[in-house]
């Protein structure tokens, strides 16, 4: 990998400063928001159907992030579970098909809404698309009034990522990376309440606490050699029957752009080893990008 250069550690926190961003930390002064997550099945195939919503989960919370109540459901479904998604999620055919129908977790969802008076709900990435889709593709048969309760839903949602990624100027970052940014661990459970937990408590460390300034530059520089790195990539599998002597020079040549200090030259290296020896070799993850530069 290219080294970096280290910076001068400096025991600065950015904090998004109420004259730049209207803090949600503000609004829980007066009100109790909720921090809301999704999990949904996609077909795995290009141009196919919408995804379905399988299960939701949000944390209710009042002045300084303090949690009140947590709700989680899944969502009955008798489609069949692909590998990647039981794998990434926990969740089994038979949690889905032993679960509350869909009215019933909306009914449940508007309850625990307007107990607690939350009239805005703050999510990170497709959910509320996902939802409005679910809505329109597969809820046909729902009534009236659940049709109601779900777009008042939808329209106490609002995606926050577009918002902190320009604050934060990151291209780019999902709740592992931002976890990572915040000190709270690198680990995410693809649960829908768990997500939702993960993302009051970034919200909460960014408004409250702010982010290290030198993991946020470390992150940048990562964020921008990945993309050059898969942008100059162009190999994945082994080329077939390479001549011995391709090979001996490909060979040599791996060494000596094993000494060129560049993110082009490693993807180049990186796409000679697979062709000459099948060994693909990704960019390493963020966790120990920041583990070899720091």
């Amino acid at each position: 990998m290219a080294r970096i250069k280290k910076k001068p550690k400096k025991n600065i926190n950015i904090k998004i400063q109420q004259k730049d961003f209207p803090k949600i930390a503000d609004k829980l002064k007066n009100e109790m928001v909720a921090f809301l997550d999704t999990e949904f099945l996609t077909s795995q195939k290009k141009g196919g159907p919408p995804p379905k919503l399988v299960s939701v989960g949000f944390v209710i919370c009042q002045k300084n992030f303090k949690e009140v109540t947590r709700f989680h459901s899944y969502i009955y479904a008798e489609d069949e579970l692909h590998e990647l998604f039981q794998e990434m999620t926990g969740i089994g055919r038979e949690d889905l098909l032993s679960a509350p129908d869909y009215e019933l977790v909306m009914e449940e969802v508007a309850e625990q809404l307007e107990a607690w008076d939350v009239k805005n709900i703050y999510v990170w990435g497709p959910d509320k698309h996902v939802i409005q889709k679910d809505l329109l593709e597969y809820r046909q048969d729902a009534s009236k009034r659940t049709r109601k309760i779900v777009n008042r839903v939808i329209r106490m949602i609002q995606d926050v990522e577009g918002m902190y990624l320009a604050k934060l100027s990151l291209p780019s970052a999902g709740i592992a990376s931002l976890k990572l940014l915040c000190g709270l661990g690198t680990e995410v459970s693809h649960n829908a309440l768990d997500d939702a937990v993960d993302l009051k408590n970034i919200i909460r460390h960014i408004e409250m606490e702010g982010c290290s300034e030198e993991k946020l530059q470390i992150m940048k520089t990562y964020l921008a050699e990945k993309e050059i790195y898969y942008r100059q990539r162009r190999f994945r599998e082994k080329w077939e029957e390479v001549p011995e002597g391709v090979m001996e020079k490909s060979l040599g040549l791996l060494k000596e752009l094993g000494k060129i200090d560049t993110i082009e030259a490693r993807a180049l290296r990186d796409d000679i080893m697979v062709m000459c020896t099948g060994e693909d070799i990704s960019f390493p993850t963020m966790e120990d990008y920041f583990q070899q530069v720091r």
